[in-house]
């Protein structure tokens, strides 16, 4: 596919790497007109390179940011920061999971975009990984989420990586930052970004609701929730859908709401 100018200072390119969980393929994104930030540059496949040179376009990259270490996201960035010029930067986690020397990057920290005409507010967000970074690009409050939020659909949030209390404490915080839109990695952009947020932590809280009725009627496997709570999953998602269940699991057991002797792991 290719680049889309999203505004005059964010572009964005999508790998060829459609699937259920990546939905139509990763994004990557080009922050700043000028002097700029590319934001996970994606999964290391052919042509990786060439859509990322197309979507910079004249722009000097000064950094290579990621959101997190998924491959999907991740695997390019040695190869992107050697053909740009660029240094890495992502959580020290990141930086740990993939192998690689960079700045490390922490709740507060700033990277300026063209000069100091706009910056990046990072946020630790973890929840759907342990490592997992969003971006909010400022003045203009624009949030990239990586795979906090996507563009449709829901997120995976399962263990052991995976940990549904952070990821609430993690949404309920981005809803607080108000932001104009939500620049996924996985999806479109989204310009009612309040919206979908609150329809985020909405959707979470109904699926841990669900998961207490089905253990109210009785049911007592993990196998026997995932059906009851999931009864029209497409086929080969059901380990992602039992992922899920586990990590609310997890959370109720965080709090003691689990029945006598039921395993967080999901068997009594």
């Amino acid at each position: 596919m290719a680049a889309t100018e999203l505004g005059e200072e964010v572009g964005v390119v999508v790998a060829d790497n459609p699937g259920p969980l990546t939905l139509d393929g990763t994004r990557s994104y080009r922050i700043g007109a000028r002097r700029a930030v590319l934001l996970d540059p994606g999964p290391d496949r052919p042509r990786g390179i060439d859509r990322l040179v197309e979507l910079v376009g004249e722009a000097v990259v000064e950094w290579v940011c990621l959101t997190h270490a998924h491959h999907d996201h991740a695997a390019l960035a040695p190869r992107a920061a050697e053909e740009f010029g660029a240094s890495l930067a992502a959580s020290p986690q990141t930086l740990a999971r993939i192998g690689l020397e960079g700045r490390p990057l922490g709740d507060g920290d700033r990277i300026e975009v063209d000069e100091g005409s706009a910056h990046l507010d990072v946020l630790e967000t973890p929840g759907h990984s342990a490592d997992s970074l969003s971006f909010c690009l400022q003045p203009a409050r624009w949030l990239f989420t990586g795979d906090t939020v996507l563009g449709e659909g829901s997120t995976l949030v399962a263990p052991p990586d995976g940990n549904m209390s952070s990821y609430l404490a993690s949404l309920s915080r981005l809803i607080s930052l108000r932001p104009e839109r939500i620049l996924p990695g996985h999806g479109p952009l989204v310009a009612e970004a309040g919206a979908l947020l609150e329809g985020y932590l909405h959707h979470r809280l109904e699926r841990e609701r669900q998961i207490r009725d089905a253990l109210e009627a009785g049911a007592r496997s993990l196998d026997a929730i995932r059906r009851r709570v999931y009864p029209d999953l497409a086929a080969g998602l059901e380990s992602a859908a039992e992922g899920a269940v586990r990590a609310h699991l997890a959370h109720l057991a965080e709090r003691g709401l689990l029945p006598p002797g039921f395993d967080a792991g999901g068997e009594l």
